[in-house]
């Protein structure tokens, strides 16, 4: 196996002699026992300017490393080599530190890039070895959500997700009851767009209106309605915003209307900016920033000791990402300590690593993992004194507990390389007016609260999201529906997805998943109506010509049935989606066989009938008929469909599973549908998020809920409803999985999935 650990430096430290050696003097020198330093090429990838301003922390962490080890036999030394972010071509600097050619010295490790915009470009590459890639401030949702399952990227903070949590806690803290979002129409906007309502579900906190902005749009019609509406006198306006002047003019706008409508007892809008904000044309002295108030940005736990440490030398508090640079130089040499006194030996989360794909030994990356998974060890910090006790329990044999210049580091269960907490800091923009003293506008930036996931002695810490969500989970009703059914004779199934695009690639796995399940609980093929466009097993970008897989791990202790597996493989099509029409499927459903729909669903009063839906959907929409750009298929459709299969007695009962953004829609609308139960992957406000990202493909092969789903099938057919939902709740990250009708239905917590997973 190919070793992580480049070479060895044999250095004989010389102390001292008996005598000076001299012609005369032929006493040998006694030396010391030989130091073998192990060095690693660390490439660090910045930005010039932020290279200059954070190189007092680099030479900081660099000096405590050093030292630390001063007294161990074995060391490990950090060759930090630097790449200006700004002027490298990134995507050839990528290939080259990933792919050494014959006589290079081979990079060990990747810290950086800055930006997140940068950082898919080295990941890309990354992944074919397994090459750790550390990002202090790389906080895109998306980028973070596709390489959540990667154990070599590293991510240092939280995502813009989190902001979402940071600014609606905030709210709550201060005693906001209602706010308004307002988002850039792009990338950045997006996540906010994707996540605000969740996260104010969970908060309890009111999302009155959301608005994506461009420049030059005018608020003053939804702030008008909002207020009239609202009971509040002071709402928050919550700016998410990817420039600096659309924060300026959407903070002008919030002053100008209370200012124009004060008389009229309309309410005040305090606008909260989100990161982007901290930004030089607002903070430095710019006259329009006086209707600025306050932002939010990532920051490094005041608890821990670093901004302090900072000061103290520099006169000046960190910026964005400089204790996470500080965290990202210590881990890496904690980690390349752990290899070398455990070689192959690299127990994450209670089991060894391994891999079922070259290489298949724990490499790097694995044995920094190691380090920060254990929460129960020997704990340490970031300072030099207690580095030295963690150099030193690490070449005993021993774990550690490891605490960042940036605050706890608590990293995911799942990889270890994702920080679930971060602290943010809320600021507010203190404007003093010197001009008639020549100085013009004046700035401070000044802390008024510090918040994080984790909480400490200093932090205000947000509630624990599983608590949240035990605590906004549905309350059903256990009374059972007093309706006598019959036997049930036979099953039936309709499987559809709309989808047709590479980029939506999950949405066909998941419906061809769906009938590998269906096939394994007893469904023939008679019995399953499967729609799906079938165009991605020969696309050109298919890694694997022939095949769909909904799932692959390279972890060898992989039990799930479909993981790694052909999803495609023996599954019947019946129907391309680009071949039906919207009223097509009405047809199939209620068995109106034809020439042209020679395959429907045969189904009797003594049948119960499974309908799957896997693709996007619409605001104020819901399932959308085709891909991202399409219209809905309507909520007044498929009630149409349900209705008219309970009055022709075409179902014993019949279960719509719905995985869509806004899927709660559907279920509002078949509320009343006899011996119907839905159960949708979002409320109707929220969207829903893919869960499984796979480099090799470069696309998403599942969805959270989806992919949860059949695995409790799986696992066990007659799981009751409720456990399934509780589970799927559980794990469906970004939207609440909601059922609707239960009343109509029967008791969720003693009917099963068995009706329709039989075997």
């Amino acid at each position: 196996m190919k070793k992580i650990i480049g070479y060895t430096l044999m250095a004989v430290l010389t102390v001292g002699f008996v005598a000076c050696s001299s012609d005369d003097d032929k006493t040998p020198a006694v030396p010391v026992e030989k130091t073998e330093v192990h060095v690693l090429n660390v490439d660090v990838v910045l930005p010039a300017s932020v290279q200059d301003e954070w190189q007092l922390t680099i030479d900081m962490a660099m000096d405590n490393i050093k030292q630390a080890q001063a007294k161990l036999k074995r060391q490990v030394k950090l060759n930090l080599r630097y790449h200006d972010e700004d002027t490298e071509d990134l995507d050839v600097l990528a290939y080259n530190l990933t792919h050494p050619k014959e006589g290079d010295d081979t990079c060990h490790a990747i810290i950086g890039p800055y930006h997140s915009s940068n950082a898919m470009t080295f990941l890309k590459y990354a992944w074919q070895q397994r090459l750790p890639v550390v990002m202090p401030s790389c906080t895109s949702a998306e980028l973070q959500r596709i390489n959540a399952r990667e154990t070599y990227a590293w991510f240092l903070t939280e995502s813009d997700i989190t902001q979402c949590e940071i600014m609606l806690a905030a709210a709550k803290t201060v005693g906001y009851k209602e706010v308004i979002l307002v988002y850039s129409d792009d990338n950045y906007g997006k996540s906010f767009f994707d996540w605000f309502p969740y996260y104010a579900n969970e908060q309890g906190v009111k999302l009155s209106a959301t608005v994506a902005y461009q420049q030059g749009m005018d608020l003053t019609s939804v702030m008008k309605q909002v207020a009239s509406q609202s009971h509040e006198t002071q709402l928050l306006l919550c700016a998410a915003l990817s420039d600096a002047s659309l924060y300026l003019d959407v903070c002008d706008q919030a002053a100008e209307f209370f200012e124009l409508n004060a008389d009229d007892m309309y309410a005040m809008f305090t606008p909260l900016c989100a990161d982007t904000s901290l930004d030089e044309y607002i903070t430095q002295g710019n006259e329009r920033s006086e209707n600025f108030r306050m932002g939010i940005t990532p920051y490094c736990s005041p608890s821990f000791g670093f901004p302090q440490v900072l000061y103290g030398k520099r006169f000046r508090n960190p910026t964005v990402g400089e204790a996470q640079m500080y965290d990202a130089l210590t881990i890496i040499a904690l980690g390349a300590a752990h290899q070398m006194a455990n070689g192959d030996r690299c127990i994450v989360n209670g089991q060894q690593v391994a891999y079922n794909e070259k290489p298949f030994g724990p490499g790097l990356t694995d044995h920094m993992r190691a380090v920060v998974c254990n929460r129960t060890a020997t704990p340490t910090s970031w300072s030099g004194t207690s580095l030295a006790v963690a150099f030193n329990y690490l070449a005993l044999g021993l774990d550690i507990d490891v605490t960042g210049a940036s605050g706890s580091l608590i990293f995911d269960q799942e990889t270890s390389t994702k920080v679930l907490n971060s602290t943010y800091m809320i600021w507010e923009l203190r404007m003093e007016d010197h001009t008639d003293e020549g100085g013009g506008y004046v700035s401070t930036v000044d802390p008024l609260i510090y918040l994080s996931t984790s909480g400490s002695n200093t932090e205000s810490s947000t509630t624990a999201l599983w608590a949240q969500q035990k605590k906004n989970m549905q309350q059903f009703d256990d009374t059972p529906v007093s309706v006598t059914l019959p036997d049930v004779t036979d099953h039936w199934a309709v499987v559809i997805s709309p989808s047709t695009s590479w980029a939506n690639y999950r949405h066909q796995a998941d419906a061809f998943a769906m009938y590998q399940t269906l096939r394994r609980h007893g469904y023939d093929d008679d019995h399953i109506v499967l729609i799906v466009e079938d165009n991605l097993a020969n696309d050109e970008r298919n890694a694997f010509p022939g095949k769909i897989y909904v799932e692959r791990s390279s972890n060898p202790r992989e039990t799930d049935p479909l993981v790694n597996d052909d999803v495609r493989q023996g599954a019947v099509v019946d129907y391309h989606f680009s071949q039906l029409t919207r009223d097509d499927l009405a047809d199939i459903m209620l068995g109106r066989q034809s020439d042209r729909l020679p395959q429907v669903i045969h189904s009797t009063e003594t049948s119960d009938v499974f309908f799957f839906w896997s693709g996007h959907g619409g605001n104020g929409e819901g399932p959308l008929w085709g891909n991202e750009d399409a219209r809905g298929y309507g909520t007044t459709r498929i009630k149409a469909i349900a209705t008219d299969m309970a009055a022709q007695q075409k179902f014993r009962r019949m279960m719509f599973s719905i995985e869509t953004c806004f899927s709660g829609l559907w279920g509002e609308a078949l509320k009343g549908v006899p011996n119907v139960l839905v159960m949708t992957a979002a409320t109707g406000y929220e969207t829903s998020k893919a869960d499984v990202h796979d480099n090799e493909l470069g696309t998403f092969l599942s969805n959270a809920f989806a992919r949860t789903f059949r695995r409790q099938v799986n696992a066990n057919n007659a799981v009751t409803i409720y456990d399934i939902y509780r589970e799927l709740f559980r794990t469906t990250t970004g939207s609440h999985v909601s059922i609707y009708n239960q009343e109509h239905y029967g008791s969720v917590y003693t009917e099963t999935m068995r009706d329709f997973f039989p075997r």
